[in-house]
């Protein structure tokens, strides 16, 4: 039986690299996962460029795999929950949790769900991290009705284009800021108006939103405020980038909202299936490419204008 396994690890020119490593054994509480696909994230691309030191050299304790932090894949131990076989998608711990960018990983079985028979490896992995962060923003932070409107920023990435669609099937008027290049794309998942950034504005003279979606988290509260509904709130997917924001936000009744999203449970891994079955949330793939092309997953994940999920194929 093999010892080793394949896994990505930087190279020290800068890039990604294939190499061979020993195979994890599952301590306590965690289970030995074959990894069958994963996704690219931002901490990856940054990761790949040096960045993340602290928490890189938490992860080398473990292993030499520093990147992937989401997965679909197939349990080969048993838990408390989940059994040999099980067809399964996970979200590690984003500063503390193993890597999953390598054909296995042992992960907690607490950040892990089973999933059902009709929803393929991609499309599971596709859902887990942004899907999960549409849910927080739209279901803890703001959660929209009938007749609302919502302005989703960045509508074509990984949480807008599940934003969009969140939103559309809590009854909520969408407008989307995205390319015009994908605005028929955007407009297929349920957006009701469309902002092509090239040509327009994000806000117009008039704009009153009861929720704003920052998904680029490269803009503020205050550019917002004054497009906002009277109890409207900012959401910016990343609080460090507007802190300012908050401050601003606490003297008055619109409010700025934020994401911390370090892991997830089970019962946040389950509600993400029960809406994809409801059809409230449609699986988001840019392209799928093969561990042997991770640079070009990579590279494709910095690319403006991409529509949704960077996908990379670990084991068939």
């Amino acid at each position: 039986m093999t010892t080793t396994m394949r896994a990505l690890a930087p190279a020290p020119d800068g890039r990604m690299q294939l190499v061979q490593v020993p195979i994890p054994s599952p301590g306590p509480g965690r289970i030995f996962v074959e990894v069958k696909v994963s996704a690219v994230n931002e901490m990856d691309v940054q990761v790949r460029a040096g960045g993340w030191g602290p928490q890189v050299k938490r992860f080398r304790k473990t292993g030499p795999v520093v990147t992937g932090f989401e997965f679909a894949g197939v349990a080969r131990s048993d838990g408390a929950r989940i059994k040999v076989g099980d067809r399964v998608i996970g979200y590690v711990h984003v500063l503390d949790g193993p890597r999953v960018h390598a054909d296995f990983a042992c992960v907690a079985e607490a950040d892990m769900q089973v999933i059902p028979p009709d929803l393929n490896d991609e499309d599971a992995a596709a859902l887990v991290v942004m899907g999960l962060t549409a849910i927080e923003i739209l279901e803890r932070l703001k959660r929209l009705s009938v007749g609302q409107r919502c302005l989703v920023i960045g509508a074509a990435g990984g949480v807008g284009a599940y934003a969009v669609q969140l939103a559309r099937s809590q009854g909520a008027s969408v407008g989307a800021v995205c390319s015009s290049a994908n605005a028929g794309w955007v407009e297929s998942l349920g957006a009701t108006e469309i902002r092509p950034y090239e040509s327009e504005p994000r806000y117009r003279p008039g704009d009153r939103f009861d929720l704003v979606i920052d998904c680029p988290a490269k803009f503020s509260f205050r550019e917002a405020a004054p497009c906002l509904a009277k109890d409207g709130m900012y959401v910016t997917t990343n609080p460090l980038a507007d802190a300012a924001g908050f401050a601003r936000a606490a003297l008055t009744s619109r409010k700025a909202g934020y994401l911390m999203m370090l892991t997830t449970t089970p019962a946040k891994l389950s509600r993400l299936v029960e809406l994809h079955g409801q059809g409230a949330l449609r699986p988001v793939i840019d392209g799928v490419f093969d561990m042997e092309d991770a640079d070009a997953a990579f590279d494709r994940f910095e690319t403006r204008g991409k529509q949704g999920r960077v996908l990379l194929k670990i084991s068939s």
